[in-house]
């Protein structure tokens, strides 16, 4: 048929231009083909090498040491427990932010810097809440990091995690960030969350506690944290505008302000569900859900209790927990809160001294 002459011919035109152009290479660019100029070998990783040079100095190791108790048989025996996490240098002055869970319970604090000093260390406050924590080793003139907006991060951004994994000193691994604004269950029974994580699946192992996460310019973007087991690539850390917030109030204050709350946000969704499993109607589908009232912290002192839902601070309606613990950071320590809040059907208010 007619068509497949034309499609014969069409075919041969091809191999014998591939043969000609094969045999004659200088003389056969391929029409409007774009030209593409062959990048310098190894630009990709420079940023990389440069970003952890930056930050490299400022990263430490924290061995500590803790008593435990261990059942033998009939009996209790004291053991040392060695536990190795890792830090960045937060103030020249000593000041070294980590995790709670790094140094929570240690006897003994050992911080090694890379450059081979080593100091004693001391807790100058911790959060569990947060999982932060601040070390103060004796040293001036430490080099200090420098700490950039988490607020402006984008998912898909390359990171650069420098951490001491299972004793493997100065490891550097990268990644970028695979999602914002994660919560992270770590105590169920308490209902405790880490909240607004940064997800990444740059690798962390445990000894990456406590160290940095970078971005390409050399700066904290956030607190690396934990790991999901039997995951592979799913890592969390705190961001490092809230790492800085709470690391600050730390060593001016002792510890970090707190309303003295635990629980979630309440949507019209979660409400419905309450209401299914419960047989309760709630008076409200949105606000801060509490599920515990710490004792003694303002909270309990202004006489909220669990099941309360909150739904304005000052007048001003809220949707949940994240926006209950921006007023009270705002408000800072001494400042006062005039709370809005639902137990059953019934509306109260209640006025809070931080």
């Amino acid at each position: 048929m007619k068509w497949r002459g034309i499609l014969a011919a069409a075919v041969l035109l091809v191999v014998g231009f591939m043969l000609w152009s094969a045999l004659n290479p200088e003389e056969a660019p391929l029409p409007d083909s774009p030209v593409e100029s062959e990048a310098p070998q190894g630009n990709w990783e420079e940023p990389v090498v440069q970003a952890v040079e930056k930050i490299g100095p400022s990263t430490v190791k924290i061995e500590t040491r803790r008593e435990v108790v261990v059942d033998q048989f009939f009996f209790h025996q004291l053991q040392q427990e060695q536990g190795v996490g890792s830090g960045v240098v937060y103030r020249e002055d000593g000041h070294i932010l980590t995790n709670n869970h790094v140094v929570a319970g240690a006897e003994e604090i050992l911080v090694r810097l890379p450059d081979g000093r080593s100091f004693a260390g001391r807790v100058v406050g911790s959060d569990a809440l947060s999982d932060l924590a601040v070390v103060k080793v004796e040293a001036e003139g430490l080099p200090v990091a420098k700490f950039a907006n988490s607020d402006e991060l984008r998912v898909g951004q390359m990171v650069i995690a420098i951490g001491n994994p299972l004793g493997q000193d100065n490891t550097v691994t990268t990644g970028v960030v695979s999602a914002l604004n994660r919560d992270l269950l770590v105590d169920p029974e308490q209902n405790r969350f880490l909240e607004g994580m940064i997800q990444t699946d740059a690798a962390i192992n445990p000894g990456n506690s406590g160290g940095p996460l970078l971005n390409q310019s050399g700066e904290v973007i956030g607190v690396t944290t934990a790991i999901i087991e039997r995951a592979q690539g799913i890592g969390f850390a705190i961001p490092s505008s809230l790492a800085r917030l709470i690391g600050d109030q730390i060593i001016e204050h002792g510890k970090p302000l707190r309303l003295g709350v635990l629980g979630g946000s309440l949507t019209p969704a979660l409400a419905a569900s309450i209401q299914e499993q419960t047989n309760i109607n709630l008076a409200v589908e949105r606000g801060a859900f509490l599920t515990r009232v710490l004792p003694n912290s303002p909270a309990a002192q202004a006489g909220l209790a669990q099941g309360d839902i909150i739904t304005a601070v000052g007048g001003e309606e809220i949707a949940g927990m994240r926006e209950l613990r921006d007023a009270v950071q705002k408000a800072g320590f001494g400042g006062k809160l005039t709370l809005s809040f639902y137990r059953g059907p019934a509306k109260n208010q209640a006025q809070v001294q931080l």
